[in-house]
């Protein structure tokens, strides 16, 4: 991870200064200040109960469970929004 970092802020930061000015148009600073602020909120309560949760149940079983979850959100999505789904996609 830590290595990345100096690759994305050679990519991205030309533009970050004219994104944030956009995103600031669009949204105003509050708006992008409380979706930023509830984004971090709700990561944070969903990883306190990630831990419980493997804590209660074991590594193995959560990492099982953590997989099962995100094909049916991706197979549920894929139904929600019509979006066909094929082998290479």
């Amino acid at each position: 991870f830590f290595c990345t970092i100096p690759f994305v802020v050679i990519n991205e930061l030309p533009t970050i200064q004219q994104e944030f000015e956009i995103t600031i148009e669009k949204h105003g600073l509050e708006g992008f200040m409380y979706n930023l602020l509830m984004s971090g909120l709700c990561y944070y309560i969903y990883n306190e109960f990630a831990f419980a949760f493997t804590a209660q149940v074991g590594a193995v079983t959560s990492s099982v469970l953590n997989t099962a979850k995100r094909v049916i959100i991706i197979c549920v999505s894929s139904v929600v929004f019509a979006e066909p789904m094929e082998r290479n996609t």
